[in-house]
């Protein structure tokens, strides 16, 4: 391992420490060293022709006709979901953010939109639209920590489901984003930061290909359903709640009709057949920040009929609307 690497690697665990608190091979080698035997002596004398020929093997290697497994995608969709770490991938507050990034020297990848990094983003950010990220994997390295962020946080919670379900470890969301750098004080840049190429982190092509197609298909607006009022129309009109929340949660009260998937089990053969597939469902949970992750799982899972509902839990309930326990 090279001094680089070591480093990197070093400061990748003293962020990843900061964050729990907060929330190439080896080369053969070649001797050229030259030994004592002595130099043959020439000579004259030749060895006389061999003129008998060995008969051609004309026997064939048996062919191997064993295919290989198929990509399993709602496996490794389980695999991800069930991993999801304490804290919901969220590095924390601004401080936590500044520490883990000075600890770790780590990448920061604004997820917005390039009109929206030209106007200001956090210094050193590379832009990576949301829409864009798993065709640019090469972009992010998997050898130190990678920090998204986006305007308000809802697109972030988007993009570190997506980045660390396509394998990215070392990602972290800064929840706050933008505005909450900006409210802060913090600097900005509006010098653009040419992305570098690290290559291919060497995750499986199918799930990056299955995290492409539903990042790239996301609508515009973001599939959001902003108010109380519309979340009950839309109920109104037929569609049912996915409470991504814990069952604990749940029994101590929910929305009529509600339909629970916790976030770290919706992969599950058991919950995926309770997902309606013929009628529009509402994700939610309490604050957004899980319903906002749980979006790429059901994406990849291939759901389309979705909205979320960002307010959650907390904003149905201040607003004085109906729930039941239980």
């Amino acid at each position: 391992m090279n001094m680089l690497r070591r480093m990197s690697l070093i400061a990748l665990v003293l962020a990843f420490g900061l964050i729990a608190a907060a929330c190439g091979g080896d080369d053969e080698t070649t001797d050229t060293t030259e030994g004592t035997v002595p130099p043959l002596e020439t000579t004259t004398t030749e060895a006389p022709a061999e003129t008998t020929e060995a008969p051609a093997d004309t026997t064939e290697a048996p062919t191997d006709t064993t295919e290989a497994p198929a990509f399993d995608l709602v496996a490794a969709v389980a695999e991800y979901e069930s991993t999801i770490p304490d804290g919901w991938m969220n590095v924390g507050d601004v401080e936590s953010f500044k520490d883990a990034l000075a600890a770790s020297d780590g990448l920061v990848i604004d997820v917005r939109q390039p009109e929206e990094y030209a106007e200001g983003h956090i210094p050193g950010a590379i832009n990576i639209p949301l829409r864009e990220l798993a065709a640019n994997v090469d972009k992010i390295p998997t050898d130190k920590a990678v920090y998204v962020y986006c305007q308000s946080g809802f697109r972030a919670g988007i993009a570190i489901s997506a980045v660390r379900l396509m394998g990215y470890d070392n990602a972290f969301a800064y929840k706050d984003s933008y505005a909450g750098w900006t409210d802060a004080g913090e600097e900005v840049s509006t010098d653009a930061v040419e992305a570098e190429v690290f290559g291919d982190p060497g995750f499986a092509p199918e799930l990056v290909a299955a995290v492409d197609d539903y990042l790239s298909s996301l609508p515009d607006g973001w599939g959001i359903i902003r108010s109380v009022e519309d979340v009950q129309a839309a109920l109104d009109a037929g569609s049912v709640i996915l409470d991504v929340r814990s069952q604990g949660e749940f029994d101590e009260g929910h929305i009529e009709g509600a339909i629970l998937t916790p976030l770290r089990s919706i992969a599950t053969a058991e919950n995926i057949a309770q997902i309606p597939t013929d009628t529009q469902f509402i994700i939610h949970c309490k604050s957004g920040w899980r319903a906002t992750i749980s979006m790429p799982v059901i994406g990849v899972l291939g759901f389309d009929n979705w909205k979320v509902f960002p307010g959650g839990w907390n904003a149905w309930t201040e607003a004085g609307a109906p729930v039941v326990t239980g």
